[in-house]
């Protein structure tokens, strides 16, 4: 009894930092949350999971409490190995630091590396104030795929924005910095507010139709009402459209961004989402914002033609549903509409204007009985021309990348993963296979593969199909063993292997990838595409 009364103590250690910060949002991270969140799907629980990232609150000492501290007798070690390296407790305020970082050595055909430093900081000041910050320091030598992506992708490293140095560049090294943070006040039970400058995901699965964390981090507004079976969140965000190969002046474009998004608890068992954003350009004058999109209860459409609004913006709308057939499993889907005409679809003509793209999933917690076994399921696709616009700096994208999924548009995607974990070790199997579109070297038609291209230039009006032009096939397999060193963090070491092979009518490209890191994962890059 007194082994087991000294080990809750020591739990409690650990989860009483997390319960005085509050309102301070749990890590956008698929291999954090997937631990994190099993509890929240049991059929009862009311929780609403397609709005991300969570919030800390007192559920989360089941995860916590699933690890045995590693027991140190210095503080500082102990701290740094089980819980924040840094705790300031008070009634009025908390105060926490934590180191953040990533190492990695790796070897493909070439030496590889990652060199991260950062920290982060947290905290709450009264009983409704939270604030976070984090700052990383970057060096790195990525695949040749992916320094490939980055040269010809107005030199934007996958999620975290603008390499700093071309001298570095030019060696093949990636240095830049990058940050995130945010303010949040909880005005009561029912509303809260978050300023900050980071990421959003709406979705059940791996990846989102509606709105991911693959782009860079943009500055946000947001607003949160709970109330019943109602969830509700308004995003006004501050997109850039960049562009190097125009004049200076051009180079960045701003654009403004408002998103609605209702989640309904039906039942015990079923969820539905109704998803609708709004993106506008600047214009040739410069504006970007205009009052008219603040109305955080409104449809944007209706809204633009009952004013007359020349500068309408770029609308979607969408459908998420998710349904436990379990406590243990759930199925999920997303459909988003950006343009369609019922009299093509109909037809099955091919019509450029069926601009849509969709999501269904499934996926098991504990499975066969195993606990901390997931196995998840996902079948992902779009149309071509979808997230794109006449206009490209109105086009669904943030900083050189899509908004929604990585590979843009016109694409098949299936993708499969099996997560366990015994204790503090991990292991983790993900499988992908896509095929989608390309432009063809040559060809002036527009195969609507690229949402940075005008929809309206040179393209078919009849006979297009997913995946179109050059098409590409695209197979990854990839293996992680780790052990969890620090929860909290979710610090780790990781063992894995990628395996990663793309083929067009030009190429074949096949990279095998060995890695060994030790890191704090708390976000989620995409260099799976």
């Amino acid at each position: 009894m007194l082994y087991k009364m000294k080990y809750f103590l020591k739990y409690l250690i650990v989860l009483f930092p997390l319960i005085l910060i509050g309102q301070t949002n749990v890590p956008l991270n698929h291999s954090y949350n997937s631990f994190v969140e099993k509890d929240m799907h049991d059929i009862g629980v009311l929780k609403h999971t397609s709005i991300k990232p969570f919030s800390y609150s007192h559920d989360d000492s089941i995860y916590f409490c699933s690890f045995k501290p590693i027991v140190s007798k210095k503080s500082f070690i102990h701290n740094f190995l089980n819980s924040n390296l840094l705790n300031i407790d008070h009634v009025d305020y908390s105060f926490v630091v934590n180191p953040l970082f990533h190492f990695e050595i790796a070897e493909d055909n070439e030496k590889r590396y990652v060199n991260t430093r950062g920290v982060e900081v947290k905290g709450r000041v009264g009983e409704k104030l939270t604030f976070y910050s984090s700052f990383y320091e970057n060096q790195m030598v990525l695949p040749n795929y992916l320094e490939d992506y980055v040269r010809n992708n107005e030199n934007v490293v996958p999620g975290q924005g603008i390499v700093k140095y071309y001298p570095f560049l030019n060696e093949g090294i990636m240095d830049f910095y990058y940050a995130n943070g945010y303010i949040d006040y909880n005005v009561n039970k029912f509303f809260d507010i978050q300023l900050g400058h980071g990421k959003h995901f709406i979705g059940d699965g791996y990846r989102s139709m509606m709105l991911s964390d693959n782009s860079f981090n943009y500055p946000y507004l947001k607003i949160t009402t709970d109330v019943w079976k109602l969830k509700y969140v308004n995003i006004f965000s501050h997109f850039q459209n960049i562009n190097f190969n125009i004049d200076a002046p051009d180079i960045s474009k701003s654009k403004f961004s408002a998103i609605h998004y209702l989640s309904t608890n039906i039942g015990e068992r079923l969820n539905i989402g109704i998803f609708e954003s709004i993106m506008l350009g600047e214009d040739s004058l410069g504006n970007v914002f205009d009052v008219n999109y603040i109305n955080p209860v409104i449809f944007y459409r209706p809204l633009e033609y009952s004013i007359g609004y020349s500068r309408q913006g770029n609308a979607l709308l969408g459908l998420s549903l998710k349904y436990k057939i379990t406590s243990t499993s759930h199925l999920y889907g997303q459909f988003v509409l950006d343009e369609f005409a019922i009299s093509d679809f109909r037809a099955q003509n091919g019509a450029w204007r069926n601009k849509y793209a969709g999501q269904f999933g499934i996926k098991f917690f504990d499975a066969f009985s195993f606990e901390n076994l997931t196995l998840q399921s996902e079948f992902n696709f779009a149309r071509p021309f979808t997230y794109s616009h006449f206009k490209p700096t109105q086009n669904y994208a943030h900083y050189a990348q899509p908004l929604a999924h990585p590979l843009g548009t016109s694409f098949l995607e299936s993708i499969s993963f099996i997560r366990y974990r015994k204790d503090r070790w991990t292991a983790n199997i993900k499988l992908i296979h896509a095929k989608y579109g390309g432009e063809i070297a040559g060809d002036t038609t527009n195969y609507g593969s690229n949402i940075f291209t005008p929809y309206d230039e040179n393209y078919k009006e009849l006979g297009n199909d997913i995946a179109q032009g050059n098409t590409s096939n695209l197979q990854i397999i990839d293996l992680r063993v780790g052990y969890i060193v620090n929860p909290n963090t979710n610090m780790k070491i990781e063992l894995g292997l990628i395996k990663r092979s793309l083929s067009d009518r030009n190429i074949f490209d096949d990279n095998q990838y060995l890695f060994f890191c030790f890191k704090t994962d708390l976000q989620n890059f995409y260099y799976d595409f």
